[in-house]
């Protein structure tokens, strides 16, 4: 690894990153780690680091897992996509150009990115005026991926994702919950098997609507393939500060954009059909899910009959996730505590409910 002084990820490996980087102006900011401040983590695979104080402070994001980098060419690609959905209005932030004008830079390995700091939060539950910004602003990234010339979905489809999981076949890591870790965690009587047990409880739950809706695995061709941001869950939605004349909730800010590839469009939708399901109250959960889907199906992005796929779809591409968790929980002895975050982040009965939502019939 380059030598850059300090430990990779440390304060004064940062420093030197951003001198080199962007130029010596921003060796003297101060930097500080971002801390997650809830049960998930602000990312699991990189670090960010508060560049600067007050307004006008900035982001640096480390990407520390060398696994979880893409191929350098990726990292342009990704700002032409972002560009494009920038110019539609999508509320993207731009990263600040290196020296040699690139979207970031690699160092030791590593690829560090540079962004404005956004004032906005993200919120674990929302209002029902936030769940329609969060839909709206969604609906208006998915339009304009859809819009993007298929020479830009061409080239992202040679770019691959890389592999963080052990199993990413859905079929066989719905085997492998139901058939050996369930009775592993339910044979144990301490909180860690117990928090498994009820996690791989849920997946089995997602079983018998899996079997009913079969979607393809990871990496099988799909019917609809698209450019897709894949991550689009509520925490990468940051809400602008409330001020005078704001009277509806207004989401600043879509964050990350690692995961884009080329996969089913229908994903996305998924994401945001959950998001919208994240307000109190059944009555108006119900109302939040039906608004999503009349919306997206009146702006021509969901077609009548695709509702029934969308938790299917998020089923699939989650378990992997969840399964591979509880291995660190009950074979890997990896006790992490955002762990139970993460369950809950993707919980299947959650996507349960959304399901029975989406498929309900109609008020009379």
């Amino acid at each position: 690894m380059e030598d850059l002084g300090g430990v990779a990820g440390s304060a004064e490996w940062v420093r030197r990153v951003l001198a080199g980087g962007w130029g010596e102006r921003w060796a003297g900011e101060p930097v500080r780690p971002f801390s997650a401040g809830g049960a998930v983590p602000l990312s699991h695979t990189a670090g960010l680091w508060r560049v600067g104080e007050g307004t006008g402070s900035h982001v640096l994001k480390v990407q520390l897992n060398p696994e979880a980098a893409r191929a350098p060419r990726f990292y342009p690609l990704k700002e032409r996509i972002a560009a494009h959905c920038r110019s539609r209005g999508v509320p993207l932030p731009a990263p600040v150009p290196a020296v040699d004008g690139a979207p970031g830079v690699w160092r030791g390995g590593l690829v560090c990115e540079l962004v404005p700091l956004l004032e906005g939060a993200a919120a674990g539950e929302f209002t029902p005026g936030q769940a329609r910004a969060v839909v709206r602003t969604g609906l208006d990234l998915r339009t304009a991926l859809d819009g993007l010339p298929s020479g830009v979905r061409d080239e992202l489809a040679t770019v691959h994702l890389p592999r963080l999981v052990d199993e990413e076949h859905w079929p066989s890591a719905l085997r492998d919950a139901v058939d050996r870790l369930l009775p592993l965690a339910e044979s144990g009587e301490d909180a860690w098997h117990r928090t498994a047990a009820e996690a791989l409880r849920e997946v089995a739950a997602a079983g018998r609507l899996l079997a009913e809706h079969p979607v393809p695995a990871t990496g099988e061709p799909c019917d609809r393939p698209a450019v897709v941001h894949s991550d689009l869950h509520h925490h990468h939605f940051l809400f602008a500060p409330a001020g005078p004349g704001r009277e509806e909730p207004t989401v600043e800010g879509v964050l990350d954009l690692d995961n884009l590839h080329v996969g089913d469009r229908l994903l996305d939708l998924a994401w945001l059909a959950e998001a919208a399901g994240r307000v109190a109250g059944p009555a108006e959960r119900a109302r939040s899910v039906g608004d999503f889907r009349r919306v997206a199906e009146r702006r021509g992005l969901l077609c009548p009959g695709e509702e029934r796929l969308l938790m299917p779809l998020l089923l699939a591409h989650s378990l992997p996730v969840i399964v591979d968790i509880a291995k660190d929980i009950l074979e890997r002895d990896i006790l992490s505590p955002v762990w139970p975050g993460y369950f809950a982040l993707l919980s299947p009965l959650r996507r349960l409910e959304i399901h029975r939502l989406l498929t309900a019939p109609p008020p009379a």
